[in-house]
């Protein structure tokens, strides 16, 4: 008896968790491109190229890179790309990552928090879809955005191209 009430309860438990995202369409060159989860909670708005997903302790900007043919491409301008949200970015650290099937690039550094100019940290990814390329960005005061990277990262495992 309690191993069906243990597997009642997981599959609970597996449903409340997917019950809490919903799944969102991010733009690119004003046409549909990708979907992601997010909280359910979250507030998203999009802004040209620029999407905010807001939620309870997070923050995450997204960018579709219309400049950038590759992950690559992209890398070299991201302190450009980022500077809305975070300036002075200077990569520290460049990690590999996969993102929707294909290598992305996890960037780690240091700069300044745009609005009130505060040094802290941010992580962007570039990645791709195998259409287009994209920047997620999360970052904080000191070392705050490591604090945001799990929910970077979940946000980016659900990542799908558009067909």
């Amino acid at each position: 008896m309690r191993i069906p009430i243990l597997l009642v309860s997981l599959a609970a438990l597996s449903i409340s968790a997917f019950a809490e995202d919903k799944e969102i369409t991010v733009s690119a060159g004003g046409k549909p491109a990708i979907k992601l989860s997010v909280p359910k909670d979250a507030k998203v708005t999009t802004k040209g190229e620029k999407t905010s997903v807001e939620a309870k302790n997070l923050w995450i900007y997204l960018w579709h890179v219309s400049a950038a043919k590759t992950v690559a491409d992209a890398v070299p301008h991201v302190a450009e790309l980022i500077k809305s949200e975070f300036t002075g970015f200077t990569v520290g650290d460049t990690k590999p990552l996969t993102v929707a099937g294909h290598p992305a690039k996890h960037l780690l550094g240091k700069g300044a928090e745009a609005d009130d100019g505060d040094p802290g940290s941010a992580e962007v990814v570039i990645f791709t879809d195998g259409k287009g390329i994209f920047a997620a960005c999360v970052h904080g005061e000191k070392d705050e955005a490591a604090k945001e990277r799990p929910d970077l990262l979940k946000l980016l495992k659900s990542v799908k191209g558009l067909q």
